[in-house]
């Protein structure tokens, strides 16, 4: 899933820390996972704890980046949100255009 901006507008903060994480957890996931190939093919024969603790632990920070994501935007539609605030100003009327269709 990837996150789309359109042009001029740079991404809310929260979602490049998102966007950045997951292209970061894929590149430790595969460099991980190169790495116990590269481990077997020269005849590594002991524990690879170490291995499992480098692909596992960037999934877990992972898991906890989205949950107080997740976190903030339920709290932003509640009464007393910013955007259930900015749309009740707006008399719960919507735009004339969206993000994905912009009014002509």
């Amino acid at each position: 899933m990837t996150i789309k901006v359109t042009k001029g507008k740079k991404p809310e903060y929260s979602k490049r820390l998102v966007s950045d994480i997951r292209s970061l957890l894929w590149v430790v996931t595969v460099g991980g996972l190169l790495l116990a190939a590269y481990c077997i093919h020269r005849g590594y024969t002991g524990s690879l704890p170490w291995l499992s603790a480098m692909v596992g632990l960037p999934w877990t920070a992972h898991g906890v980046v989205c949950s107080f994501y997740l976190n903030m935007a339920k709290s932003d539609h509640r009464a007393g949100g910013v955007t259930f605030e900015s749309a009740k100003a707006a008399n719960f009327e919507k735009p004339a255009g969206s993000e994905n269709s912009p009014g002509i």
